[in-house]
């Protein structure tokens, strides 16, 4: 509410200040100065009469101190200012002092004591200085209102004084110093006493004066002028030579003037302004009544005013309308009855706050949820207070109520409630981590999905600044450092690290870090931190949102490893190796420094892996890997590409080809030397070799990866071709084998589809010649090569599958034979050479007996011969599918004996019937003592075991004769016979049979 009119300040500054205050000054001083020169004049002008003048001047100084007082004492009684309240008091004794110095004035009668200018001098001199301390303490107290304490104390003090000076200056006059002497005047003591209270008179003017803008309560221009009238009385005093004179009326005139303005500065202060105030205030509390009446009239909250007993004293229109009652009808209801309320969520009505607040006297506020019932039974949601009506003392006069009709305020909480509880369902249900956090990274939100992903209650999270214990420390660091570098300013490595980017662009910003869970568990996460802002477009903070990509990281880390890695060793498969080679190949050309590629394979292995099975396979393949890697530099690279087959890339090795190609070859023996050392595996010892093939590059401009892998595939293949377990350079010449060898794959292929393959037949006679059984034995007879050897075609069989539908054709064929055999009358059995991965085909069985009823041929004429690799593999599927075959009625022998995985124990648990010893302990057994021990013992072993012994490669008589001598019974070879078509051997051995045995044996 606007002030209604100035403040008591500006009242006493503006209305009460006397118009034209220093021409006031200057006026008064004008007669003063006249009186000046008039005493320097010689003689003195006395003035006739002038006791009854001094009486009318100093009746009306007393009239007007008494007046000063009396005005000063009784008003504002409780909160008169210390400063008016000294002023009243002092000038009480002003008074009593004066009245004292008019009855002892020279021609006055006795007043106790004979009076005179002496007697008269002394109640003057201490009415002046009482009116001086007067003053000064009015200039120096406070002028605000304040405590009535101090009137009594000061009374009584002014009044002990005035007392004192009374009984001093009646009883005691001989005490007091001269101040007059008849025919010369004043005594210096006197001028010195008035000139005294000059400086006192004119100090109290300047304090009044510097104290003028000062919150005030006295009328501080006339007490300006009073002190300045009273000072100039005070120099007039000293100047009179005679108490009569011009300067004694002068002095009197200026005393009478000062206490003049004294009296109206104290009556305006005690008097009239309270009356301007008083009708101020009736002006203002008019203007506020009718303020306060256009404010209930058009204020938007309905008001109800009610009296002591509860009853209604006043109505606004609000109130009207959302009650349903007129003011009329309402005044002096029970407000009970006007006002009907209930609760909202419970619909039970609930008590008026009237006749709490009567009870208590305390303001009382009803809750949001209040409903307001109108005489026509509709219904506001309301928020109302109710306050105690009091006055200044605290009396209670009725209590005034307040409401608001809050319907859509109410309707907009319940869908901004609504809306909420949505908001939260969401932000609960999302299957993502939502944080948000305030500008200086305090966060506000920590939703159930982050709670999962992190392990931490939102509690402990929701209120702190803790956001970055999420992440990575390490991590954190590295990231701040790289942005202060990409933002040109410092960044610290916590929240800023993770807001920084966001903040400067604005933009969402992805990242991925490293998540630290509350149980110490690191994961994977995947964040996308976006500016937070209102509705308004302002930025209050930031959102992220985040994933746990742990599964989706190991997903893709499974992915590229197979992609890029093998899964069986874990080395680098064919397509790293590429990637890797083609980026050192393109290195090697720019800084000219060699490297090297090997190709290593094992010798052999498939015999192994047949033998022992591909658990044990897949075991050493992993146990090699790691010597590989255990012996090659942190820089060179080893690759599994299938199989047995690994390339080795070796990088900067040197500026100088030779160089490269000495320390390649120094690293390819190492490797070598790794292989050939005993693995143990399953709880046995295995030895494995390699065959290692070299290429140094770059050799050529045009020189591609796939070149290089060719050359150290084809410098292998030497190394296979020269024995085994060893190393070979690349030279160029070796295409032209490896070329060849291809050639040969492909004709073999094409060999199996047309049908060029023949099957010859060996005979197996005893020692005297006489047949006892053949081995087939296949031949291939190509149209442009013309005759190819075993030798050089069933390796490649056995490397490239084809082996598989080879043996299958054999197998057929041989079927065919013993049928032709049997046909012819002969009851010859026939040996068939089975590999090891045709005996390991699950079909192999049911193969072999179809093909044997397919051409009705006795199964007992049949002997399938297996090596020693096959026999010590898996020993249940061998022993299985042998023991399947033997019920058939088929024989089994064992092959190449001693050439392989020699073991006694297989020996009992095989159906074997016969055993095969191989032609490398045969050859010159009769000259090489340690063969010679060798086939003794097999021999020996044979016989104990109640098997039968060929013994193959028999190409002497000698050999003949030794074998013979130890024991062994049936021969193969070329001293009796060399393999030959199935037809040249029925018409030798079956149509003409008195040829076998009766002709010396083919000496070949």
């Amino acid at each position: 509410m606007t002030s209604a009119g100035p403040t008591k300040t500006e009242s006493l500054q503006g209305r009460t200040k006397p118009p034209g205050a220093i021409a006031t000054l200057v006026i008064l001083s004008i007669p003063f100065l006249l009186v000046l020169q008039a005493a320097r004049l010689p003689g003195s002008v006395e003035i006739a009469h002038y006791l009854p003048l001094h009486s009318f001047f100093e009746t009306f100084a007393i009239a007007v101190a008494a007046l000063i007082f009396a005005i000063g004492w009784h008003s504002h009684t409780a909160e008169t200012p210390p400063a008016l309240l000294a002023l009243s008091t002092g000038f009480l004794g002003v008074a009593l002092l004066d009245f004292g110095h008019l009855l002892s004035y020279a021609g006055m009668p006795d007043f106790v004591t004979p009076s005179g200018p002496e007697k008269a001098i002394a109640f003057w001199l201490g009415a002046r200085l009482m009116a001086a301390v007067a003053l000064l303490l009015a200039a120096t107290l406070p002028w605000r209102p304040g405590s009535a304490a101090l009137r009594y104390p000061l009374i009584g003090g002014v009044l002990l004084a005035t007392a004192a000076a009374f009984v001093a200056i009646l009883w005691y006059p001989d005490l007091l110093p001269r101040t007059y002497l008849p025919g010369q005047g004043l005594t210096p003591l006197k001028v010195a006493a008035e000139y005294a209270l000059v400086l006192l008179y004119a100090g109290a003017a300047l304090l009044f004066h510097r104290r003028r803008r000062e919150a005030q309560t006295l009328d501080v221009h006339r007490l300006v002028i009073a002190a300045v009238a009273i000072s100039i009385s005070e120099m007039c005093f000293t100047l009179y030579l005679s108490v009569y004179d011009l300067a004694n009326v002068a002095g009197h005139i200026y005393k009478v003037i000062g206490y003049w303005y004294l009296y109206r500065a104290v009556f305006v202060t005690a008097v009239h302004h309270p009356y301007d105030a008083l009708h101020r205030s009736q002006r203002d509390l008019w203007r506020e009544k009718e303020q306060a009446r256009v404010t209930l009239l058009s204020i938007g909250d309905g008001l109800i005013a009610t009296d002591t007993a509860g009853r209604v004293s006043l109505m606004n229109p609000v109130a009207e309308r959302l009650t349903g009652w007129t003011v009329a009808e309402a005044v002096g209801r029970p407000v009970v009855e006007v006002f009907d309320i209930e609760n909202a969520e419970t619909g039970q009505r609930v008590p008026v706050p009237v006749q709490q607040v009567l009870e208590n006297g305390h303001m009382v506020g009803l809750a949001n949820h209040t409903v307001l019932v109108a005489r026509d039974g509709s219904r506001s949601h309301i928020a109302d207070m109710a306050s105690p009506i009091q006055d200044r003392d605290g009396t209670l006069h009725g209590v005034v109520m307040v409401f608001q009709d809050v319907t859509e305020t109410y309707a907009s909480r319940e869908a901004l409630k609504d809306s909420l509880s949505l908001n939260t369902g969401i932000l609960e249900s999302a299957a993502c981590g939502i944080i948000a956090t305030t500008l200086d990274g305090v966060v506000r939100v920590f939703n159930r999905e982050a709670e999962r992903i992190f392990g931490y209650p939102s509690e402990e999270i929701v209120g702190t600044t803790d956001l970055p214990r999420l992440y990575d420390r390490d991590e954190l660091r590295a990231h701040a450092d790289g942005l202060a570098a990409e933002l040109g300013r410092p960044v610290r490595a916590g929240f800023d690290a993770l807001v920084a980017r966001t903040r400067d662009s604005g933009q969402p910003e992805p990242g991925e870090w490293t998540g630290l869970r509350r149980d110490g568990a690191r994961i994977s996460v995947s964040t996308l931190t976006s500016m937070l802002r209102d509705s308004g477009g302002s930025v209050r903070g930031y959102l992220t949102v985040v994933m746990d990509v742990t599964e989706r990281k190991r997903t893709e880390r499974q992915i590229e490893n197979l992609a890029f890695y093998d899964p069986l060793t874990n080395l680098p498969n064919r397509r790293l190796l590429l990637e890797h080679l083609d980026g050192h190949l393109r290195t090697a050309r720019q800084t000219g420094r060699y490297g090297a590629l090997m190709f290593l394979d094992l010798d052999d292995f498939k015999g192994l892996n047949d033998a022992r099975g591909h658990i044990v396979g897949d075991m050493l393949l992993r146990e090699l890997a790691a010597r590989l890697n255990a012996t090659l530099r942190k820089g060179d690279l080893v690759s599994r590409l299938s199989g047995d087959e690994f390339v080795i890339l070796l990088p900067d090795l040197g500026e100088a080809a030779d160089e490269a190609a000495e320390i390649a070859r120094r690293v390819a023996e190492k490797l070598r030397l790794a292989v050939a050392q005993p693995f143990q595996l399953d709880r046995c010892e295995h030895s494995i070799f390699a065959s290692i093939g070299l290429t140094v590059f770059p050799k050529s401009p045009d020189e591609s990866v796939e070149d290089l892998l060719k050359q150290a595939d084809t410098a292998m293949y030497a190394a296979k071709d020269g024995g085994r377990n060893t190393i070979r350079d690349y030279d160029p010449t070796m295409l032209v084998d490896a070329q060849a060898r291809l050639l040969l794959q492909q004709d073999l292929r094409k060999a199996v589809d047309a049908g060029e393959f023949t099957l010859f037949l060996q005979p197996q006679t005893r020692a005297n010649g006489t047949l006892v059984a053949a081995e087939a034995l296949i031949r291939w007879q190509h149209p442009q090569r013309g005759f190819v050897a075993p030798g050089a075609f069933i390796a490649v069989a056995e490397e490239s599958g084809l082996i598989l539908p080879l043996g299958d054709w054999i197998l057929m064929e041989a079927c065919h034979v013993l049928r032709r055999l049997a046909d012819a009358g002969s009851d010859c059995h026939l040996s068939v050479n089975i590999s090891p991965r045709q005996f390991r085909q699950q079909t192999f069985c049911a193969g072999v007996i179809a093909a044997l009823r397919a051409t009705r041929t006795d199964p007992r004429r049949l002997t399938l011969e297996i090596t020693e690799g096959i026999a010590v593999g898996d020993c249940a599927d061998t022993v299985a599918k042998m023991s399947e075959l033997a019920a058939f009625g088929i024989s089994f022998s064992l092959d190449d004996f001693g050439t392989g995985f020699s073991s006694l124990s297989y020996l009992k648990r095989l159906p074997v019937g016969e055993l095969k010893i191989d032609r490398s302990f045969v050859q010159d057994v009769d000259r090489n003592s340690h063969n010679a021990v060798l086939v003794e013992t097999m021999l020996s072993i044979s016989s104990r075991l109640g098997l039968k012994a060929v013994a193959e490669g028999v190409e002497t008589a000698a050999e003949r004769d030794f074998l013979e001598d130890r024991g062994c019974t049936i021969f193969q070879g070329y001293y009796f016979d060399r393999p030959m078509p199935v037809e040249d051997f029925i018409r030798k051995y079956v149509t003409t049979p008195e040829l076998a045995g009766k002709e010396e044996p083919a000496h070949a």
